[in-house]
Parts: structure tokens; C-alpha cells; sequence
């Protein structure tokens, strides 16, 4: 059972009315777990990839540091983790960092040799255990959060994986401050890329227009005094040279004001263009926000134990719209069996048993890698051939927790017979690692109460090989 309250932490984040308010309680959260725990938080400025504004909580205040401490100046491993997470992989097909973060350790515990580097960000200078972990907006790192303490082994896995969930919950809280603010310490791309160039768009647009309106009204007068001119020009009877001139220079006056005029014209499409670009992405970036924000609200709800799966495969169905979906775990060490599902006979789903290793559910659980199809053609690993679809889309996403395997998830057979797309995947990936987290989490609580009724556990998970 975790020390921490998520509904109460999440309203009262919610309920914060700054930035500093949302680090104030998050502070405050995590250094009432443990009296040895002591919290800071650096805000990562990625003009200038580096770590600024770090705060620490000292009784009822928060103290704020203003530091310049650049990120190639911190541990090797730790930049490779957090911010530069590219050089971990040679292949193409590269996952969001956000993701990267959810299916492998999302902690990182320097050696005592690196307390040098991290002198700067620690709130205590003379510690013997110490965890990082990095405050991310999807792709973006908003900031670098380090606990330390002055006892050794503080931090063990069910220390960082009950951290884990609260941590997640300010990501969301200092994201949606700073998107309101329009940017801050940590801003970058995504949401709050978008609405700075939104701003910027809408700026340019008044300046564009303005000038369109003064460059008009100038052609306006320059084609009256022009018009002026020709009819003195009939009246008189005279082709005086003087006027020669000067109806010249009002022409070619007139044919410059027409070409800024239409160079105007081009610049506001340009910027009517890029701002709905950007407001695509926006929308694009606030959906998945929900999306997230649903997830944690229905595994923070009370479940009945033996309904779980099924209400998880149930609310997959209903949020990506599909016709069918399994939730798949280890029966045994090297043995998938159906734990819930949705679409699939019940009598053949009982009897369904898939190895490690074979079909598809077995070959992303032996490899720990989602599996994407858009169509039969595309697809490298194998499968039976044995069940059939109503279109050749699908997507199967390990459950990972701690590096070890809980089980698979099938989605297929979308309603409108629409193929996957990757935001399908990447959502996927999300809402299967925070499944694999909670799944984890209520296997151990359940093999706490049943460990003298029962000899085997209720999940079993597979570690690397």
C-alpha cells in the first residue's frame, strides 16, 4: 500500500495557484514520508540546456536558488538518461523519452564519486543515498528532481515505484501552470512551443496588417494626387516635362506599393498557415493529456480485485473503440494465458496458451518491444494465423514494471475499420506501463494477504534474461 494519498495529492496540486504552490506541496509530500528525506527540484532551461531555479522546502518556506549548472557538467550517465536519451540506440525506430522513462527504470542513484557534479542541485551536502529523477511533459524535461539521505539503501525499488505516481501527478500540475504562464523555466517544445508561436503568429499578423492598411491608404493618396495631375494635365493642354516626371516617379511609387501589397498578402498566408499548424499540435498535445489524466483517474479508483482485468479491457475498448482486446499474463515463468478480454468466445479464450517466444503475444513478451501493424504485408514477427480480424491492424504492448515483464496487451479490430496510428501506439505504451505499474502493485498487496492461503502468487513476471 503506498505512503501516499494520490487523490489528496492531486487536489491539492490542482487546487495550487503557481508554479511555486505546485512545488511547495510536492516538496512538502515527499519529505513527509521519511524523516531522512530531503527534496529539491531544478528547473531544466533547454535554451540553454541547463538546470536553473533550483528549490528546496525549509519548514513553511520555499527557497528558490538561481544557479547556471549546464548539463553536460552533470554524471555522463545521468545526461544520457534523462536528457540526451538518444545515445542509448543505433536504430531508427526511436520511442518519445517520455516512454523510454515508463518502460525502463525511471530512477537513477549517482555513486558517491559524482557528488562533486551534483554538489550545486543536492539539498544536503554530506549524504550517503540519493535518487534522481526527471519531471517530464511527453517529450519535454521540465525539471530534475534529487532526494537524499543521510542513510544507506533509502531508496529501494518500492521507495522509488511509490515516488513514481506522484511524481507523474506534478509533472501534469507544472506543465498545466506553465502552459497557462506561456512557458517557463522548463518550456520547450510541445504545448508551450505551440502557444509561444501562436503569439508570435498573432503578432506578426497585426504588425502585417497594419502596414497593409498604411501602404493602402498611401496608394490612395498617391492615385488621387496621380488623377489630380492628369486632369490639370487635360485642362491646360500641356505636357510639361515637369509633370512628366512627376507622374513617373507616382508610377513607379504606385507599382512598388503594389508589390509590398502583395509581399504583405504572402506573409499573412505564411502565418495564417503555420498558426493552424500549431494549433493542430496543441490540440493534439491537450488530447493526450486527457488521455493521461484518464488513466490515472481510473487506476486510482477502488476495484474489486477478481474485476479488475476485466474493468481495464473493458475501458480500452471503450476509449480506443474496439471490438476486441485481451489483457495476457504469465502463467508460470514461460506461459501467457488470458486474463481478461473482450470479443475473443470465452470458451476459446480459456483454453488459449501462448509460450514465450511464439505467436505474437510470445514474441513481444521474449523481446520486451511493442509490435506495430498497419497491414498483414508489414509485419516481422510471426502469429498463428488462427484468429481473424476485421482489419489488419493491430497492436500488442508489453506490461513492463521495473524492467520485468507482467504480461501483454492486444488491441485489434477498431469499430470504424480504421488501421493504428502511432498516437494509438505511443498512448498505448503509456496507459500499458502505468497498467503494468498498478497490476504489479496489487500482486504484491494481494501476496501480502494470501501468502498462508495460497502457495502460488496471483502474477508472476519475468525479469531479463
Amino acid at each position: 500500500m503506498s505512503k501516499f494519498d494520490l487523490r489528496d495529492v492531486s487536489e491539492r496540486l490542482a487546487r495550487s495557484q503557481d508554479t511555486e504552490a505546485v512545488v511547495f506541496e510536492f516538496l512538502g509530500y515527499l519529505e513527509s514520508v521519511r524523516a531522512d528525506w530531503h527534496a529539491a527540484l531544478s528547473f531544466y532551461d533547454v535554451s540553454t540546456d541547463s538546470l536553473v531555479s533550483v528549490y528546496e522546502r525549509e519548514g513553511g518556506r520555499l527557497l528558490r536558488r538561481d544557479v547556471q549548472h549546464p548539463v553536460d557538467q552533470l554524471p555522463a550517465r545521468l545526461v544520457r538518461k534523462f536528457f540526451h536519451p538518444s545515445a542509448f540506440f543505433n536504430h531508427a525506430d526511436r520511442r518519445s523519452l517520455l516512454a523510454q522513462l515508463l518502460q525502463t527504470s525511471p530512477a537513477y542513484e549517482p555513486d558517491p564519486v559524482e557528488a562533486p557534479l551534483l554538489r550545486a542541485l543536492i539539498p544536503i551536502p554530506a549524504w550517503q543515498s540519493c535518487v534522481c529523477l526527471a519531471l517530464a511533459d511527453q517529450d519535454d524535461v521540465l525539471a530534475l528532481l534529487l532526494i537524499a539521505s543521510d542513510k544507506r539503501g533509502a531508496f529501494g525499488s518500492r521507495a522509488v515505484g511509490e515516488i513514481i505516481p506522484v511524481k507523474s501527478i506534478a509533472s501534469l500540475a507544472l506543465a498545466q501552470h506553465l502552459h497557462r504562464a506561456g512557458g517557463g523555466t522548463g518550456a520547450a517544445a510541445g504545448e508551450r512551443g505551440a502557444r509561444v508561436a501562436a503569439a508570435e503568429f498573432q503578432d506578426r499578423i497585426r504588425k502585417l496588417t497594419a502596414q497593409t492598411q498604411e501602404l493602402e491608404e498611401d496608394n490612395r493618396v498617391k492615385a488621387d494626387k496621380l488623377a489630380s495631375l492628369n486632369r490639370e494635365l487635360a485642362q491646360l493642354g500641356q505636357s510639361s516635362s515637369q509633370y512628366k516626371e512627376e507622374l513617373a516617379r507616382v508610377k513607379i511609387s504606385i507599382h512598388a506599393l503594389e508589390e509590398q501589397t502583395v509581399a504583405a498578402t504572402q506573409h499573412l498566408t505564411v502565418a495564417y498557415t503555420e498558426l493552424t499548424e500549431s494549433q493542430d499540435r496543441l490540440s493534439h498535445a491537450e488530447q493526450t493529456l486527457g488521455f493521461l489524466r484518464d488513466v490515472f483517474q481510473v487506476l486510482q479508483q477502488e476495484h474489486d480485485p477478481e474485476d479488475f482485468s476485466h474493468v481495464l479491457v473493458q475501458w480500452f475498448c471503450e476509449h480506443f473503440g474496439l471490438e476486441r482486446c485481451s489483457l495476457m499474463l504469465l502463467d508460470g515463468d514461460d506461459t501467457l494465458q488470458i486474463a481478461a478480454q473482450c470479443g475473443i468466445d470465452p470458451e476459446v479464450a480459456e483454453r488459449i496458451r501462448v509460450r514465450v517466444g511464439q505467436g505474437v503475444a510470445g514474441w513481444v513478451a521474449h523481446h520486451k518491444k511493442p509490435l506495430f501493424v498497419r497491414s498483414r504485408e508489414e509485419e516481422d514477427a510471426p502469429h498463428t494465423g488462427q484468429d481473424t480480424y476485421n482489419s489488419d491492424s493491430f497492436i500488442s504492448a508489453p506490461l513492463i514494471y521495473n524492467n520485468n515483464l507482467i504480461g501483454v496487451l492486444n488491441l485489434s479490430n477498431k469499430r470504424d475499420g480504421e488501421p493504428f496510428d502511432e498516437v494509438d501506439v505511443e498512448r498505448a505504451m503509456m496507459a500499458g506501463s502505468l497498467l503494468a505499474m498498478s497490476l504489479q502493485a496489487r500482486s504484491q498487496s494481494a501476496e501480502s494477504v494470501d501468502s498462508d492461503e495460497s502457495e502460488e502468487p496471483r502474477l508472476r513476471v519475468v525479469g531479463e534474461d
